[in-house]
């Protein structure tokens, strides 16, 4: 088998980590590479584990994003599915499994295979008991849901599989991504189909409106743009708020695209200046002290690697 190597890459997520914590992408990047090795050192192995973490947002996302696509491929076989079918076929197992396995810290045997929740490792649960905040994730999936059924599938209903156009995920594998200039860009939307001449980008959104979600979306145009070959102008894009019941809907230009390519183009410029001599195909990364933390001590509380961080933070 082939020695695995750590190649540059650029992703949204990995930008947004890089703006707000360089620490955060030293230890997502590099410090966790090859820690899911028997022998690894307790550094790369701590760091790995920390970076298969997830919180109750995340969870609540994956439920809800899962389930919608049962409800959607249960409307293309001709079955009207209701809220409670995809709550208890879909989220609800799925909730309690990942729930179990970070109580029962079954990720202590395998971090990749087992949930590891940021509210039970760090025992923060914003102020609020574990039942409170698992009841929240519970109700919010099924809000989530309703929403979906009434607001948004019936403009999908008449969608056929052949017009989708495939998205690889994480369980898949490698994800979706696409080459930009020799580096390895990550795009994931949540659903797309073409529609004659026209490309639809889904976003499904479990949470609140973000000033980013718009920059987001333009990367996924920027992905059926480069990839797959299609004009700005064909590229419409959908934000869906499903817990709000609300959502953005926009006909890309070629500036938005513009505009995505001279992001990727800075960050990646940006992301050079902490490897060795600049060099993203070697990708050796500086020192770690060279990786400055946080500005602002409150995205501390909520990060994954604030237990790699403690020292420094005073923390111990």
């Amino acid at each position: 088998m082939a020695e695995l190597t750590n190649t540059f890459s650029w992703s949204f997520s990995a930008a947004e980590d890089f703006e707000e914590c360089r620490r955060r992408r030293y230890w997502a990047k590099y410090a966790m590479w090859g820690g899911w090795s028997r022998d690894a050192a307790e550094e790369p192995r701590t760091a790995y584990r920390l970076c298969k973490m997830e919180n109750r947002y995340s969870l609540l996302g994956n439920a809800v994003e899962q389930a919608v696509m049962w409800v959607l491929r249960q409307k293309q076989a001709g079955r009207d599915a209701t809220v409670e079918e995809a709550y208890q076929e879909i989220a609800r197992p799925y909730l309690n499994r990942a729930w179990k396995e970070s109580r029962e810290k079954r990720w202590e045997q395998n971090p990749k295979k087992y949930c590891c929740l940021h509210e039970h490792y760090y025992a923060t649960a914003g102020g609020n008991e574990p039942e409170e905040w698992t009841r929240t994730v519970a109700e919010h999936t099924r809000q989530c849901l309703a929403n979906f059924i009434a607001s948004v599938l019936p403009g999908l209903a008449q969608v056929r599989r052949e017009q989708e156009i495939a998205v690889a995920t994480v369980a898949q594998g490698d994800p979706e991504s696409f080459d930009f200039g020799g580096v390895k860009v990550y795009a994931i939307p949540d659903y797309v189909y073409r529609a004659g001449t026209a490309v639809h980008i889904y976003d499904w959104k479990a949470g609140k409106p973000r000033e980013n979600h718009a920059d987001q979306l333009a990367l996924y145009g920027f992905w059926a743009n480069t990839k797959h070959g299609i004009p700005a102008a064909n590229i419409y894009v959908h934000i869906e708020y499903l817990l709000l019941d609300s959502r953005e809907v926009r006909q890309l230009t070629e500036a938005d695209l513009q505009g995505v390519e001279e992001k990727i183009r800075d960050s990646v410029q940006d992301m050079a200046e902490y490897l060795v001599n600049g060099d993203i195909r070697r990708n050796e990364p500086v020192p770690k002290q060279d990786w400055d933390l946080a500005s602002s001590r409150g995205a501390c509380r909520w990060c994954n690697f604030l237990e790699l961080c403690a020292p420094e933070l005073g923390q111990e």
